[in-house]
């Protein structure tokens, strides 16, 4: 980077690397690294940070500007400048009334909220027992994350079953077994051209024409969308077509329209909880200054580890199986938002920004992946997130999920010396020269940094609150990196290139194209 600023945290970093981690994490304040916020506390006292890093940090953000950015944000102003838009977000969430483009989606809001108490008490003329949701991207997965960890709370609301990819055999797995006479189709699509959701919105259609004829199946279709005009064409009626406004983006949609299934499934109650969780942490986040604003602290701790400290990846590790969508989701928030490398400073280049995010459930990884974590020879900033309230009832499954979270993050920070190594093997009675040959593989070196997110428990709130965490976070290390948080051009790029060769695959000419492109197209166009 090429701020002033820069230079204070490339020195903090030197001198916190001049000793190990295990060591910077005896503290003495605990509660100084226990960040808290709506429902929720994040943990950093076994990260690779210290005050004098922090305090690096924040002056980063003070030369970035990054409280301007954050009253910018929540006055409804143009934050997304490549596209010369607001990031309205957040007001679905309630905060924003007064801002003319906010009051505009309350409205909206209101007619999504009204077709959803439609839909579940059975207004549209059919039982709805399974809502099939159309989409890709952040179209499909917000979705399918609030889904998994919020579906508990939908008893008597009809099922999700959500359709993405472009291989039929995904459409044809999530409609095995349907009842088409108790099926509602919902696509989501802000153009209703992208490829995938195109062809599984056709898919749909000719599905529900075979079982229910022509007239019944568009009483069964509903869309989200920006292109009306292509939701009518597919068959969707006037009144079952809801906007998607221009300034709010994908990946940031679950709040809106884009969350339409989800409302008729969980209904009114929950889905209020939801947001209001969600708009607490957009409170906390707009009005706590920075030496004590959670999302935005982590976001300074984030850009740290990753540009300063050069760590390539976060590994986020969901110890609860509501949440096994998460790390999915948030490959999507935070690649797609800050995976840049152009700085808004004129012609700045930046070579190091976001990681490369990927995970699982916690318990899963620990018998696969979680070797290379203790063991490997690549470094990951480690992210835990465990609920209070695990096992769902069950005290002693929810202890034991609590503390498989816990061990791992102690087994990565402290390790396994040499000496404890030979210790334990000469306890099981091994012989001495054995031992010594055994030790180098059981040794682990520990000093790898994590944190614990920890949440008061899976309810609406706590949920709403973890997302809006994140997006808030994704957004202050996107201004302290000078990115723009809210374009994606890369992936347009690949949708553009898609359409082209979609067209020589079937026989135009493939223009010039790179001689490895030409050969597949050729081999391609052998089958189509």
């Amino acid at each position: 980077m090429t701020l002033a600023s820069w230079k204070t945290v490339e020195a903090a970093h030197a001198h916190l690397a001049a000793q190990p981690l295990h060591v910077t994490a005896r503290r003495t304040s605990v509660d100084a690294f226990v960040w808290k916020a709506p429902h929720l506390e994040a943990d950093v006292g076994k990260q690779f940070i210290d005050d004098g890093v922090m305090s690096a940090m924040q002056a980063v953000a003070t030369e970035r500007n990054l409280p301007e950015k954050i009253r910018a944000l929540f006055a409804g102003e143009v934050v997304n400048a490549s596209e010369n838009r607001p990031a309205l977000h957040w007001a679905l969430r309630g905060n924003g009334k007064g801002i003319p483009a906010a009051d505009a989606m309350y409205r909206e809001a209101e007619k999504a909220a009204a077709f959803a108490l439609k839909a579940a008490s059975g207004g549209l003329g059919f039982v709805v027992k399974t809502i099939l949701h159309i989409g890709i991207g952040g179209s499909d997965l917000g979705p399918r994350l609030i889904w998994d960890a919020l579906r508990n709370y939908a008893s008597a609301g009809p099922d999700i079953r959500f359709v993405a990819n472009v291989d039929p055999e995904d459409f044809a797995e999530q409609t095995a077994g349907l009842d088409a006479r108790t099926t509602l189709v919902l696509v989501v699509s802000k153009s209703f051209k992208t490829p995938e959701t195109a062809s599984n919105a056709a898919l749909a259609r000719e599905w529900l024409v075979s079982k229910l004829g022509e007239t019944e199946a568009n009483n069964h279709l509903a869309a989200v969308s920006s292109a009306p005009d292509k939701a009518r064409a597919w068959g969707a009626a006037d009144d079952r077509i809801f906007p998607m406004d221009e300034a709010v983006g994908g990946r940031y949609s679950v709040w809106s329209s884009v969350g339409l299934s989800l409302q008729i499934a969980l209904g009114a109650d929950v889905w209020t909880r939801f947001l209001k969780g969600a708009a607490e942490m957009d409170v906390h986040f707009r009005d706590t200054p920075l030496v004590s604003n959670t999302p935005a602290r982590l976001a300074m701790m984030d850009v740290f580890l990753h540009t300063a400290a050069g760590i390539p990846s976060r590994t986020v590790l969901a110890y609860a199986h509501r949440l096994r969508k998460l790390p999915d989701f948030l490959q999507q928030l935070e690649m797609e938002s800050n995976g840049k490398s152009a700085d808004d400073l004129p012609g700045g280049r930046l070579d190091q920004t976001a990681p490369i995010v990927w995970g699982s459930v916690g318990t899963l990884g620990q018998h696969s992946f979680h070797q290379l974590l203790h063991q490997g020879t690549r470094l990951s900033s480690i992210e835990f997130v465990a609920a209070l309230s695990a096992g769902a009832g069950d005290k002693a499954r929810g202890r034991a999920l609590l503390a498989n979270a816990f061990a791992q993050a102690e087994g990565l920070l402290g390790g396994r010396s040499a000496a404890a190594a030979e210790k334990e093997l000469l306890g099981r009675g091994m012989d001495a020269a054995k031992a010594k040959a055994q030790v180098p593989h059981m040794h682990m070196p520990g000093d790898r940094p994590s944190t614990t997110l920890l949440l008061d428990d899976l309810s609406p709130e706590s949920v709403g609150a973890l997302v809006a965490l994140y997006e808030h976070r994704t957004f202050a290390a996107g201004v302290l990196w000078g990115i723009n948080p809210f374009d994606q051009w890369g992936v347009e790029l690949g949708k553009v290139l898609a359409e082209q060769l979609d067209k020589a695959i079937a026989g135009d000419d493939p223009g010039q194209r790179d001689p490895s492109t030409l050969r597949l197209v050729s081999k391609a166009r052998e089958r189509f």
